[in-house]
């Protein structure tokens, strides 16, 4: 990866950014208890998880640090994936999964980068939890959450980045794709605060269709 995006820079194109670290419970997920394993450690042994993870927050923390520092870029990504909607209930939410998300946004901010938060699957019922991070400092990227929620909640508190579906993108038409950007730029374009990008990685799309999108947006989504 990191010879991957020294050649992407050696061709003239930006990159994202860093990727940064796991939150604790997404760590553990992945790495030490399972899925199965940690949703039965919320029901049947809460304390211990909670001490686990905070005694791996600032372990993740440093680990973010060190490799934001090492990349060079003020933006460092992460990914939020067991806290969206249907993993687990917004009393959960608060207890296993928000608090050591601010810690980490936070961390970050305090050191001049941007966290640039990746909202993969549903979030629609999380929204409102987001306009507690820094106004004007976050960018997040939304997946499949409702985006006219998200612009009802979030416009003008971080920038919104999304939602192009990759399943349009694979099997639609580029005036498929051409409709959709058209509706997300009069939904969220004004005033600035959005980005036009697919929901996730564009695996196996069709290249006429991401050109489409690229197209259109710089063609349509100028402010007049």
């Amino acid at each position: 990866m990191k010879a991957f995006g020294e050649e992407i820079v050696k061709l003239g194109f930006p990159l994202y950014g860093t990727s940064g670290e796991h939150v604790p419970f997404d760590h553990l997920s992945y790495h030490v208890r399972g899925m199965r394993g940690i949703f039965l450690d919320m029901h049947r042994q809460p304390d211990k998880l909670i001490e686990v993870m905070d005694w791996l927050m600032p372990r993740q923390i440093e680990k973010a640090l060190t490799k934001a520092r090492a990349g060079g870029r003020k933006r460092v990504y992460f990914a939020l994936h067991r806290g969206a909607d249907g993993f687990m209930s917004s009393k959960q939410f608060e207890v296993f999964y928000w608090p050591y998300v601010k810690k980490m946004v936070q961390a970050l901010l305090d050191e001049d980068f941007t966290p640039c938060l990746f909202l993969e699957g549903d979030y629609t019922s999380r929204l409102e939890y987001f306009l507690e991070l820094p106004k004007g400092k976050i960018l997040a990227r939304f997946d499949s959450s409702d985006i006219n929620i998200v612009k009802n909640v979030l416009q003008g508190h971080i920038c919104i980045m999304g939602n192009v579906p990759v399943s349009l993108m694979q099997t639609g038409t580029s005036q498929d794709i051409e409709n959709y950007c058209k509706k997300l730029i009069d939904l969220l374009g004004k005033d600035g605060g959005f980005i036009m990008a697919p929901r996730s990685a564009p695996d196996d799309v069709k290249p006429e269709n991401l050109k489409a999108m690229v197209d259109f947006t710089k063609k349509y989504g100028v402010y007049r």
